[in-house]
């Protein structure tokens, strides 16, 4: 039987509303909630390496030491990659986005249009012809002249440069507002790798004796299933990010393993990350080969491919069935986190209730024990009868 249908309805009440509260509390402290997760995220997926340096003879904090060091080079040399992709000037890099956003989206919407050409060459239905142009008079001295009325393309053209000069200057200043909230990562999971141990033991010491065998199994599993799942997510992301570079390499689209390296983190956020990450492929080889008619739709079958290697070959041996979900809670719980807390809880929501579902397990197995509420119990009773005997 599955473990967690064991805690009953109340508890995942409580569960659900739990992750929905702390989402509204972790938009006045997000620069401090992000850092935290992927702190958590790293000393999960380098808790192995300081073990193996432990089991080669060095102390644990040298070994600490040294594999968050090999961390901080690993973000210095990323961090430099993407350093030497962004312009210097502010004006450069203000207008190649309006150039970049205002071509793919111009290319969008006319892979848009091609597809509904082509649905309605096959329609059974008569098409309805096209009402023809009007054209403006300008009277000159040499007489009227017509002057073609303005194209869709130039309209989006004019939106999508009026939307990167509202919204440039503050993208910017976001950014440079979370650069030193990152700086925190390798420094928190620093101290998480170092004092993980002595945390643990503080946490133990909570649990009363009548639940402390069943609670530190319970803990021991659920930090177990929690480490393989964070592992198993970045294992996916690496397959995912090789087969689809693989894919697109082979289809002959730009930077192939880049954006097959986007759309794998996308993949992140369930559902709808990977039909974010779909739909930016699509845009790419519509933009870059807009005389080739089938690239989009390739581009399309090579997502879908890899999604059912995905659920079929690769999950069932990287993730397995950890912290998975109901499709339908997930995406319930997807909608509940962007209307409470926005882009943020969106981002935040399954990390978040991941954790409060794990303690909720724990609470819930625990409570629902007749023997180990029992006991407990009788503990207090004997040491109520203890503290009277000399009264």
């Amino acid at each position: 039987m599955d473990r967690t249908l064991t805690s009953g309805p109340i508890v995942w009440f409580g569960i659900i509303v739990v992750t929905l509260l702390l989402l509204v509390v972790s938009q006045t402290i997000l620069w401090l909630v992000v850092p935290i997760l992927l702190a958590m995220v790293s000393y999960y997926v380098l808790s192995p390496m300081v073990n193996m340096a432990m089991s080669h003879g060095l102390t644990r904090p040298r070994s600490v030491l040294i594999v968050t060091a090999m961390l901080c080079v690993f973000l210095v040399a990323l961090g430099g990659i993407i350093y030497s992709k962004i312009p210097r000037s502010s004006v450069d890099w203000r207008d190649r986005v309006q150039s970049t956003v205002s071509d793919y989206a111009s290319s969008g919407s006319n892979l848009v249009v091609k597809a509904r050409n082509t649905l309605l060459s096959f329609s059974p239905f008569p098409r309805r012809p096209a009402p023809a142009p009007q054209s403006v008079g300008i009277v000159g001295i040499n007489g009227a002249a017509t002057v073609p009325p303005e194209t869709d393309t130039d309209t989006l053209r004019q939106n999508v440069s009026a939307f990167v000069d509202r919204w440039s200057g503050d993208a910017a200043l976001e950014l440079v507002h979370w650069v030193p909230s990152l700086f925190l990562v390798p420094v928190i999971t620093y101290f998480f790798l170092l004092d993980g141990p002595r945390f643990k033991r503080f946490v133990v010491q909570a649990i009363p004796n009548a639940y402390f065998e069943k609670g530190l199994y319970l803990l021991y599993r659920v930090e177990d299933q929690i480490r393989r799942y964070f592992q198993g997510v970045l294992t996916l992301t690496l397959i995912d990010a090789v087969c689809l570079g693989a894919g697109m390499w082979v289809l002959g689209l730009p930077g192939p393993f880049f954006l097959a390296g986007i759309a794998a983190v996308l993949a992140w956020l369930p559902y709808l990350g990977s039909v974010t990450g779909c739909l930016l492929v699509v845009l790419v080889a519509a933009h870059h080969a807009p005389s080739s008619s089938s690239l989009p739709y390739e581009s399309v079958a090579l997502f879908l491919g890899v999604r059912l290697l995905d659920d079929f070959v690769f999950m069932p041996l990287t993730i397995g069935r950890s912290l998975r979900l109901h499709p339908l809670v997930a995406i319930l719980m997807i909608l509940l986190g962007g209307a409470v807390a926005g882009f943020a809880g969106l981002l935040l929501v399954m990390p978040v209730l991941g954790v409060v579902m794990v303690a909720g397990q724990i609470i819930g197995e625990l409570a629902n024990d007749p023997r180990l509420s029992a006991r407990h119990h009788h503990a207090r009773q004997l040491r109520q009868a203890r503290a009277r005997l000399d009264l």
